[in-house]
């Protein structure tokens, strides 16, 4: 009996490992599995599988979210465990910021699609019953789609211009953009200090 668990324990971990193997070749092709999971998508839709079109988008969201998650968590990583250059640690700031714009960019855009939450122009407004029907009757309700990673990109950096406001659940996905950005500032800032006196001990 013991020789059968184990036996199916070890065949869970070699799947387990083969998924692991292909899910990390996808990323590492990531244009191509993108672009093809997007034709499947538009092929779906052209012969009327409307189900499987929208089963098969979802899926492309998905993965194009775990992309982005697995690319800032390999710059977060490189630049914790390496001495980098001033250039290396720019560059590395710079593509996981922008990835983790467009992650609450997304995170926004999806919460406004359950109607739990939503983005609008103006002052915020006291509405704690927050429903599909008054987000799509409120008049500044945000629509133009550059408008979301904008807003996230001036929560990131903690701007806070207050020409747009989040609504609803979309507060709170708001604290967590400007909390992630003003770590992720204060982490790459000891990280420059850290390798300049490193490399100035060194020296000596």
């Amino acid at each position: 009996m013991i020789k059968k668990i184990n036996e199916a324990n070890r065949k869970i971990k070699e799947n387990i490992g083969l998924f692991r193997r292909i899910w990390n070749l996808s990323l590492n092709h990531f244009f191509i599995t993108f672009i093809t999971l997007y034709i499947l998508s538009v092929i779906f839709l052209v012969i009327n599988q409307g189900t499987v079109s929208v089963i098969t988008g979802f899926v492309l969201l998905a993965y194009f979210i775990s992309f982005l998650v697995s690319r800032v968590q390999m710059n977060i990583a490189k630049l914790l465990h390496h001495e980098l250059t001033i250039r290396e640690i720019l560059i590395g700031y710079v593509t996981s910021v922008l990835f983790i714009i467009v992650l609450f960019a997304i995170a926004y855009w999806g919460i406004a699609l359950t109607g739990t939450g939503y983005l609008r122009y103006g002052e915020c407004i006291d509405n704690t019953s927050i429903t599909k029907d008054t987000m799509l009757n409120d008049p500044n309700l945000v629509i133009k789609t550059f408008h979301y990673p904008y807003f996230s990109a001036i929560t990131f950096f903690t701007v806070g211009y207050g020409d747009i406001c989040p609504m609803g659940l979309n507060k709170t996905v708001a604290v967590l953009n400007a909390l992630i950005g003003s770590a992720f500032n204060v982490l790459i800032l000891a990280i420059a200090i850290t390798n300049y006196a490193t490399k100035t001990n060194g020296k000596k």
